[in-house]
């Protein structure tokens, strides 16, 4: 496995050639922090990530990081690392409670929308309780990542400067 992706993947250097190529494209992902590292950018790429982690987006997830990255100016890297919160094994347990949460939550609106009682609308409505609840959890998670990240900067900077005397 390890082969194929050192055979398919750009390497580092082709990738740095590329962006020589398209000046236009390396000055708007520079001016982005799309790839950026500096404290406010990794967490803003945190809080991207924790969202579109949380968030009923298998199979669009990468696009949907670049573009909110792209957006909001925050850190690519950072978000695609963070964003692996739900990755194949801990899908289901994620995906079951926001149903749960979904229902609780929203459990009377969607019925009410949806008040016929067949496969579809029942197909229908459980969607919707997956959706309204990974937003109901994605929403302060990701915001509570954002403000987490730059206090955990802040400490370590201070304990940085602590130890240096």
């Amino acid at each position: 496995m390890h082969r194929f992706f050192r055979r398919n993947l750009p390497t580092e250097r082709w990738v740095r050639s590329w962006l020589g190529k398209h000046p236009l494209v390396s000055r708007f992902l520079a001016r982005s922090g799309f790839f950026g590292m500096q404290r406010r950018t990794l967490a803003r790429g945190v809080g991207v990530g924790l969202f579109i982690g949380l968030t009923p987006t298998v199979g669009f997830q990468i696009p949907l990081l670049a573009a909110l990255c792209v957006t909001l100016r925050a850190s690519f890297p950072a978000a695609f690392l963070v964003s692996w919160i739900s990755n194949p094994l801990t899908a289901a347990p994620l995906y079951y409670v926001f149903n749960r949460v979904g229902e609780a939550v929203f459990g009377e609106l969607v019925r009410t929308v949806l008040a016929a009682p067949g496969m579809a609308e029942q197909a229908a409505a459980q969607t919707l309780y997956l959706v309204l609840g990974s937003l109901v959890i994605a929403a302060p998670a990701s915001l509570l990542g954002y403000f987490l990240f730059l206090g955990a900067w802040r400490i370590s900077v201070l304990h940085s400067w602590r130890s240096r005397e």
